[in-house]
């Protein structure tokens, strides 16, 4: 857009110009001369009006150019402080859930174990203590023990014992009291079912986490399909000799009781096994 000065320039060139051809063509050359003087000193000025709009339009343009450049800065600086923080707190949230769920499954399986306490409890011993972290228990201190009052039981009934077990000593959370009860309801069961001139091989190993007792007799066994059920309160079976039923019961509510496992194999007139996984040191 012109400016005022510039259409004065543009109006004295235009007059110079049409003065300057009139004296040409009259032939006052001192005229045209004064005239095209006029003229070049008029568009000279014109020039320099233009460059100093231009140079104003070209400073006013980087002037909005940098003030557009700043506003942009700002808000990018913004966006990214607003992403920022979000990511904060969506990690914030996540972790929050994490630990919540952490906290629930802790409390499940605290109420599954409080459950499975509460069910087996009535058949535990009395010395069973329900803690977050047991003892570790010399395992072959109790059962040894144990054997030692059978010892006259078994001498009568001339029944053999054998015992296997590492050179060190092998530990297993629990407690010894239970455990002696434990290995007295198994020992007793197998006592009474190997009859006479007969044999129990106990071995005692360790395997990764884990310590396995495994006592075998040489009695009549069960069938197959009675080895779930040996472990139930008042099972008898058809071999029974005497007894409440509640010896093999108690042993898994022990077992189950420590966090361990404990099952049976067994062949008819071959004898059984019960095999006692506990949780090692």
């Amino acid at each position: 857009m012109k400016t005022n000065l510039q259409r004065l320039l543009l109006a004295i060139m235009y007059t110079m110009f049409i003065v300057g051809m009139i004296s040409f063509y009259q032939e006052q050359l001192w005229i045209m001369f004064i005239s095209f003087v006029g003229f070049a000193v008029s568009s000279v000025q014109y020039a320099k009006a233009c460059k100093e709009e231009s140079e104003e339009e070209l400073d006013e343009k980087k002037e909005r150019l940098q003030y557009i450049t700043d506003r942009y800065d700002d808000i990018k600086e913004r966006n990214d402080r607003m992403k920022k923080e979000f990511e904060n707190q969506v990690e914030l949230k996540e972790r929050t859930i994490e630990s919540a769920n952490n906290e629930i499954d802790g409390l499940n399986n605290r109420l599954e174990a409080a459950l499975k306490f509460d069910e087996i409890k009535g058949i535990l011993p009395e010395s069973a203590i329900f803690a977050d972290e047991l003892d570790l228990i010399s395992v072959a201190t109790p059962l040894r023990q144990v054997l030692r009052e059978y010892h006259e039981r078994m001498k009568e009934a001339n029944i053999l014992i054998q015992i296997s077990e590492p050179n060190d000593e092998v530990y297993a959370r629990a407690e010894e009291k239970c455990l002696r009860i434990l290995f007295k309801n198994i020992i007793d069961n197998a006592v009474k079912f190997t009859g006479e001139n007969g044999k129990i091989v106990i071995t005692i190993s360790k395997a990764l986490e884990e310590v396995i007792i495994v006592i075998r007799d040489t009695g009549e066994g069960v069938p197959e399909s009675d080895l779930d059920l040996i472990f139930d309160m008042n099972y008898q079976g058809e071999n029974n000799k005497g007894g409440a039923g509640l010896g093999l019961a108690q042993a898994k509510a022990i077992v189950e009781f420590f966090g361990g496992r404990i099952y049976a194999r067994s062949t008819i007139e071959e004898g059984m096994g019960i095999f006692i996984h506990l949780q090692a040191e």
